[in-house]
C-alpha cells in the first residue's frame, strides 16, 4: 500500500497496490500536496474500514534517519540540505547538472538564485528491496488509522526523510512504513516521495 505526493493543491490521499519502476524524473522536483481519491483540508483516507487501536511507533532501521539528522546538524559548515527528505547539498545549478543523475531544487539554499539543492535524481530505482521478513500490505487490509499514520509520515520529511522506516501495532497487526520513491501515476506526473506500507509475512 502507498500514499503519494501529488502537484494537485488540497490536502488528498490515493492508496495504491504494488510495486513498478519508471525512470529518472528530469523535472524541477516532487510535488508537495497530497494524491487524490478523497478531499478534504485535512489529511484523509481512502481506505474503508474502522480504526484500530494504535500501539507504541518505534524507529526501525533507523540509520537514514539519524545519518540525516546530523547532516542537519552539520547544515551551515557542510551546505546540506534535504527537498523533501533526500539528503544532498547547496550548490550551483551548473555544478549539480553537471553531474550525472543529480537535479538541482529551488528554494532550499541560502545565497543568490543560481545556488540550489543539488540530490541524486529521484528514481524508483534507488528505492531499498521490500524489508526483510515483509510484504507489501493490499490496500483492502490498510485501515483509516493506518492512513492517518503512513500520512503524518509522508508531511514529516526531516524526521522521516528519505528511505527511513517505523513500525507501529495497529490492535493486533504490526505495520511497517517506509518512505520511498514512487513512480508517476495518474495524480503525479513525475517521481515522487511516498510512504508504503509493509506487514510481517509469518
Amino acid at each position: 500500500m502507498r500514499i503519494s505526493t501529488a502537484p494537485a493543491a488540497g490536502a488528498l490521499v490515493v492508496l495504491l497496490v504494488g510495486c513498478s519502476s519508471a525512470e529518472p524524473d528530469t523535472g524541477k522536483g516532487p510535488p508537495a500536496d497530497m494524491d487524490a481519491s478523497t478531499s478534504g483540508d485535512a489529511p484523509g483516507s481512502g481506505t474503508e474500514g474502522a480504526a484500530q487501536d494504535v500501539g507504541t511507533t518505534s524507529t526501525d532501521g533507523g540509520d537514514a534517519g539519524a545519518e540525516a539528522a546530523e547532516d542537519a546538524g552539520d547544515g551551515a559548515a557542510s551546505n546540506a540540505c534535504a527537498p523533501y527528505g533526500a539528503p544532498g547539498e547547496c550548490m550551483t545549478v551548473s555544478a549539480c547538472t553537471a553531474m550525472a543523475d543529480h537535479t538541482p531544487y529551488a528554494g532550499y539554499c541560502p545565497g543568490p538564485a543560481d545556488i540550489e539543492c543539488c540530490i541524486v535524481t529521484p528514481s524508483t530505482a534507488n528505492n531499498p528491496p521490500t524489508p526483510a521478513g515483509y510484504a507489501l500490505m493490499q490496500q483492502q487490509d490498510v485501515t483509516a488509522a493506518m492512513t492517518t499514520w503512513a500520512v503524518a509520515i509522508l508531511n514529516d520529511p526531516t524526521t522521516y526523510p528519505m528511505f527511513s522506516t517505523t513500525t507501529m501495532t495497529f490492535g493486533t497487526q504490526l505495520v511497517l512504513a517506509r518512505v520511498e520513491w514512487h513512480p508517476p501515476d495518474s495524480n503525479n506526473e513525475t517521481v515522487h516521495r511516498g510512504v508504503t506500507l509493509y506487514e510481517p509475512t509469518g
